[in-house]
């Protein structure tokens, strides 16, 4: 397969966990990414994610000059309300009718959280809405967005395609299992959860191709492999976003960065979800070609 490139691609980190040292961009949980792209003399802005609020997602933008006014299309990674709760505001924002959103179709469905991993001490449940209350489908509708529900890879722009649905079958095998203790509600049945609806985007640049994840419930390893299969570009020049490793195993943890490695990934941006020890492990083995990501980030390729 022959994958178009883009002229320039901008990432900026609209909200992240972390905001850095010194500085007045705020932190949210979760994270949102915009991503300005030129190519043939155009641009188009697609807003991946929108953080658990919209008021630093917002702010975050005015700091950094952008315009709400000018996002093109929205791309939500999964249901999360860590990815999905400031949708509402953010649309509203936006301000404009027709507004593809694009998502798995799966997105829909209610998770349960059975005992959460920040609080293991504690055995309870909670619901994992994140498009739930002013996010919920037909509110988005009214505010002008369109939703545009597709489980497979998904062409964008030239040179622009979502992963679709990262399947078992293609997982790597310490992958398969999401490290998660979440069930969805079907039938009033609580089953165990696998994620289905974690989705990345693709970027081919004349450098090479930029993988963008949310959450990578999907296992990064297996996405990265996916991205290359479905884009044909073999050449990784960078991944950027949460790799959810924060409760996976120090064996899991250095499986996952020797694959990285091994696959020629030329530069790493992480955060949110990744934890600590991954990180550690990632800057030990990518060195300075590892960054840990912040509010107001800047990435140009």
């Amino acid at each position: 397969m022959s994958m178009d490139t883009v002229d320039r691609l901008t990432v900026y980190t609209l909200s992240e966990d972390y905001t850095g040292y010194d500085t007045l961009f705020w932190a949210s949980f979760g994270i949102s990414f915009l991503l300005r792209i030129e190519s043939g003399g155009g641009v188009k802005n697609i807003l991946f994610d929108t953080a658990s609020d919209p008021e630093p997602v917002l702010h975050n933008m005015e700091l950094l000059r952008l315009s709400p006014g000018t996002i093109d299309a929205v791309v939500l990674s999964h249901r999360h309300f860590d990815h999905t709760g400031g949708l509402a505001g953010v649309v509203r924002a936006i301000g404009r009718e027709d507004l593809p959103i694009i998502v798995h179709p799966r997105i829909f469905d209610i998770t349960v959280n059975k005992v959460p991993y920040m609080e293991p001490h504690r055995s309870r449940l909670y619901l994992n809405e994140g498009l739930s209350g002013e996010n919920r489908k037909e509110n988005i509708t009214a505010l002008g967005g369109r939703w545009v529900p597709v489980q497979d890879p998904f062409p964008l722009l030239p040179g622009v395609t979502t992963t679709g649905e990262i399947e078992d079958k293609d997982k790597v095998p310490y992958e398969r299992d999401p490290h998660l203790p979440l069930f969805d509600i079907r039938d009033t049945e609580m089953i165990e959860a696998s994620a289905v609806d974690d989705v990345s985007l693709c970027i081919n640049t004349s450098g090479g191709l930029i993988v963008i994840t949310g959450c990578s419930h999907a296992g990064i390893v297996s996405i990265v492999k996916k991205a290359v299969r479905i884009t044909g570009v073999e050449r990784v020049r960078a991944v950027i976003g949460g790799f959810h490793l924060i409760n996976a195993d120090e064996g899991v943890i250095g499986k996952t960065v020797k694959a990285l490695a091994d696959t020629g990934i030329e530069r790493i941006y992480s955060g949110h979800c990744t934890g600590i020890n991954a990180e550690l492990k990632l800057r030990e083995v990518f060195g300075e070609r590892f960054e840990r990501l912040h509010s107001g980030k800047t990435i140009e390729f």
